[in-house]
């Protein structure tokens, strides 16, 4: 039982969640997903900011928020870290989409 004024961890996390939706996402070549190697987790190179997929849901990053949705164009919800795969709870939001090998890329 919480006493009068305490908060939940739950609780907590949700109230640093952003109010505000992303602008639409941009594509600079067709949306194609590429797989990042030994993951279940996809990338998306040609998007204007990072942006990644896994079993259904799209996760971005956007004024300092993580956000998820079901479908490319959302609607988008804001998310806590811990909601993240765990591939990205740990680095920073663009260290793949900065970082992935350039042979491995796909030009489209």
């Amino acid at each position: 039982m919480l006493a009068a004024g305490c908060q939940s961890a739950e609780t907590a996390h949700t109230a640093d969640l952003s109010d505000e939706t992303p602008t639409p996402i941009r594509f600079d070549a067709r949306p194609v997903p590429t797989l990042l190697p030994r993951t279940n987790l996809y990338l998306f190179f040609s998007s204007d900011r990072p942006l990644y997929y896994r079993e259904g849901e799209y996760f971005q990053y956007w004024h300092k928020h993580w956000f998820a949705a079901d479908d490319l164009r959302g609607p988008w919800n804001p998310i806590t870290p811990y909601q993240l795969p765990d591939l990205l709870q740990s680095v920073p939001p663009d260290y793949y989409y900065d970082n992935f090998p350039y042979k491995l890329r796909k030009e489209n």
